[in-house]
């Protein structure tokens, strides 16, 4: 849920700016005469509102990046040169969004797309019933910009500096299309297809990447830029390029008692190269609960920011019977084997890639059936 600031600056903003802090939650700040005002009518000790303490600009400096978004009831300049300063870069700045004090037009004014103020500026015209104003370019010929469609997909973006060129190419009626891993769900290329509808986009899907022969055929030399959308590694063409990489695959894990981290970071990346698969798309590590404090297993997941899914020893009985089981294992752990079906079950029972052994770490490599959201 998105954390929000409300700023006020007048008397009819305030009061403004209570209504909407109601409805979306959030902190709602404003001028201390006004919170004065507000306070004698009522107490606000509990209230999460707040008085604007200090120098306008440098207060909205310090709050700035403690929230996700930022509405501002004021004019749009005073908004602008507020935030002027400390701006720093689109994948980081929070939403902002500046509502005129009547509540009749809201502004998407910084990180419409990846921050996600043009649905945010949206949401509160609903609200209010006043005007949503959206100027970036994509959302000016009804489709959706790319990073949106990662974002809402859970799909990790590569190539960020190529956006502006690809999404430029879109906006101007250039042809892009859209490569497609054969393994990418039906309902989402639909989704994606809906949502660049208005546009010259073309759809390549079921693409087999380990073999580019099969699918270069099928890219016209007036081709603008490219999409890929596969957890594969893959050779890019001289047009610019993005790719997004869903979160499919899992990485079931057995170890020994100690073993090096060192040696674990250096088998999961040879891993990934034997696969020909993106560490981009690594979405989880799955292991049983008495081997969750492992060392190894904890740095790995801290350095990658992934997900860790803990199976009990009665959860993976259940399914121990698919594989090959080791007997030592089971005198150890109490079940046959560790790496295979924690990687199973937390891929919904998907697709194994590999299975490796070494120096004390057991790795099982599975793709998650329903990947990509």
């Amino acid at each position: 849920m998105m954390k929000i600031a409300v700023i006020a600056i007048t008397r009819n903003g305030s009061r403004l700016g209570e209504k909407l802090r109601e409805m979306l939650g959030g902190d709602l700040y404003i001028q201390e005469r006004f919170w004065q005002e507000i306070n004698r009518e009522r107490p606000l000790e509990k209230s999460r509102i707040y008085p604007l303490e200090g120098h306008f600009i440098e207060f909205i400096h310090t709050i700035f990046n403690r929230y996700d978004g930022l509405i501002f009831l004021s004019a749009v300049g005073i908004a602008v040169r507020s935030i002027a300063g400390v701006l720093r870069k689109k994948t980081t700045d929070p939403a902002v969004v500046v509502l005129d004090e009547q509540g009749k037009f809201a502004v998407s004014l910084l990180s419409g797309h990846l921050g996600g103020a043009n649905e945010l500026a949206a949401r509160v015209a609903e609200l209010l019933r006043a005007v949503p104003v959206v100027t970036t370019a994509s959302d000016g010929i009804g489709c959706e910009g790319i990073e949106v469609t990662a974002k809402k997909m859970g799909l990790f973006m590569e190539k960020f500096a190529d956006l502006k060129k690809v999404t430029s190419s879109i906006v101007n009626g250039e042809k892009v299309g859209f490569l497609m891993d054969s393994a990418f769900p039906a309902r989402k290329i639909e989704e994606i297809r809906e949502k660049y509808k208005s546009t010259s986009a073309f759809f390549c899907n079921e693409i087999n990447f380990d073999d580019p022969d099969s699918f270069s055929n099928r890219i016209s030399p007036d081709t603008a830029a490219l999409v890929y959308i596969t957890d594969s590694n893959i050779d890019l063409p001289d047009i610019p390029c993005i790719i997004l990489r869903p979160r499919s695959i899992v990485l079931g894990v057995g170890t020994k008692k100690g073993a090096g981290v060192e040696d674990f970071f250096a088998l999961v990346n040879q891993v990934l190269k034997n696969l020909d698969l993106s560490e981009s798309s690594i979405g989880s590590v799955a292991t049983i609960d008495r081997k969750q404090q492992e060392e190894c297993i904890e740095k790995f997941t801290r350095f990658y920011e992934l997900p860790l899914i803990i199976y009990s020893t009665v959860q993976l009985i259940e399914v121990e019977d698919r594989f090959p089981v080791s007997s030592f294992v089971k005198s150890e752990v109490g079940v046959g084997s560790v790496a295979r079906p924690s990687a199973y079950l937390a891929s919904s029972c998907g697709e194994e890639l590999g299975y490796y052994k070494e120096r004390g770490i057991t790795l099982a490599v599975y793709r998650r059936t329903l990947w990509a959201g």
